[in-house]
């Protein structure tokens, strides 16, 4: 009866240990490593300080349109000459100045402010679309490594088998010893491949940490979700083309800071107008002989007669910067098109290549069953088999490789359109 008792006791306290490491392990998807990177990688705050510069250039511009407040003070003598005493006074007081119109050069310029903050807000989405395909490439990887790892682990079980069979037919002399070195030489090969494969899955899964910036040394306490295959869904090239000229954040960016550098040369053309100020003066003079006080207040237009061509230079040199940008455009656009077409045919390519992996490998599996069933009969040699094995161990590696080569291809191809679908909400 004690027994019994000290039985269940160690049953309940292995089933208790193996629920709280299955509890504490963490469990991620491709999403949440993604939103996680994007959240946790320093190039996104880089990108958003730069949008931060521009948000306080436009509120450098913002404040021109407000009056200027100043409180001016100064402390004078005055020598009048011809044995007068000389006179110390001071004279202070507030002055204030608002430009009311300047060719409306603020204005465009207030409007040239915003559009570039919008262009940041694309540039802001470009790092994250590039940053989230990092993640992505490394987030397979990680699956390539542990489904090459899961092959050699059937190769494995496959070379122990013939094994197996090798020894039983050499003690009953149907095969000579050499069969058995030479099984023992394919087992050694696979144990070889397995201990290759399990650490470089490890490697794998420490590049994800270090992309999103989790301690590599908690590696243990979490695993990663597979992703699924059956949301793959591509729509026609010209249809995708259409989609990357639209989302593409780069182009949308070009897109702004044209419109940007058109508000640019209005501003400085409003430069060529007369400028329009109000301003307002009062100064309280003291140590006087007589204490006095001062107003003033009036409006002042400024012509811009001549100012050695500079307004002209200036001029030719921002539409110069339109022509540029407008440049700069076109070879974004025509770059997203290749791009995409490249990515389009990459997919087709990783699609086709995964579907006939799948069948060789259906086809070696069945040649594998044939032969060893032909050699545990004595009708096939061992050269036959472990011939049949090096193709079944290709066919399963090439399945692994091609299948998350496909699926990159398929994020790829997404990214060139402007879009990663796990954080397109």
């Amino acid at each position: 009866m004690r027994k019994f008792l000290w039985f269940i006791l160690f049953i309940w306290i292995f089933s208790f240990n193996w629920t709280f490491n299955l509890w504490a392990i963490q469990t991620l998807s491709l999403e949440d490593v993604i939103l996680i990177g994007i959240k946790n990688n320093p190039q996104i705050n880089i990108a958003s300080k730069i949008k931060e510069q521009y948000f306080y250039q436009k509120n450098l511009v913002k404040s021109e349109f407000f009056p200027y407040l100043y409180l001016e003070y100064s402390f004078q003598k005055w020598d009048q000459g011809k044995n007068i005493p000389t006179i110390d006074y001071q004279k202070w007081g507030p002055y204030l100045n608002w430009n009311i119109f300047s060719g409306f050069s603020t204005w465009h310029s207030y409007k040239e402010a915003l559009l570039l903050i919008s262009s940041q807000d694309e540039n802001i989405k470009a790092t994250v679309l590039n940053i989230s395909l990092n993640i992505v490439q490394a987030y397979l990887e990680y699956f390539k490594q542990k489904a090459l790892y899961e092959a050699a682990l059937a190769d494995l079980e496959d070379a122990k088998t013939l094994l197996k069979f090798a020894k039983k037919r050499y003690e009953v002399g149907l095969s000579p010893y050499a069969d058995v070195l030479d099984a023992e030489a394919k087992v050694k090969e696979a144990e070889f491949k397995v201990t290759n494969y399990k650490y470089t899955a490890e490697i794998a899964k420490a590049n994800v940490f270090t992309l999103i910036n989790y301690d590599i040394a908690k590696i243990d306490e979490f695993e990663f979700l597979p992703v699924e295959e059956e949301k793959f869904k591509v729509k026609e090239l010209a249809d995708c083309i259409k989609i990357g000229l639209i989302k593409r954040p780069e182009l949308k960016a070009k897109k702004k800071e044209i419109l940007a550098q058109e508000e640019k040369i209005k501003s400085v053309k409003g430069e060529f107008y007369p400028s329009v100020d109000i301003f307002s003066s009062y100064y309280k003079y003291e140590n006087l002989p007589q204490p006095d006080e001062e107003f003033i207040a009036g409006i002042r237009i400024t012509f811009p007669i001549f100012l050695g061509f500079s307004r002209f230079a200036k001029l030719g040199k921002e539409r110069a910067l339109l022509e540029q940008k407008n440049f700069e455009k076109i070879s974004t656009e025509l770059n997203i098109k290749q791009e995409i077409f490249t990515n389009y045919k990459n997919w087709q390519t990783a699609k086709e290549n995964y579907e006939t992996a799948l069948a060789w490998l259906k086809s070696v599996e069945e040649d594998y069953r044939i032969i060893k069933k032909k050699y545990e009969n004595g009708l096939a040699s061992i050269v036959d088999v472990t011939t049949v094995l090096a193709k079944l161990s290709q066919a399963r590696a090439q399945v692994a490789v091609s299948k998350y080569n496909w699926i990159y291809a398929y994020y790829s191809l997404q990214k060139s359109l402007g879009l990663i679908p796990e954080i397109e909400k």
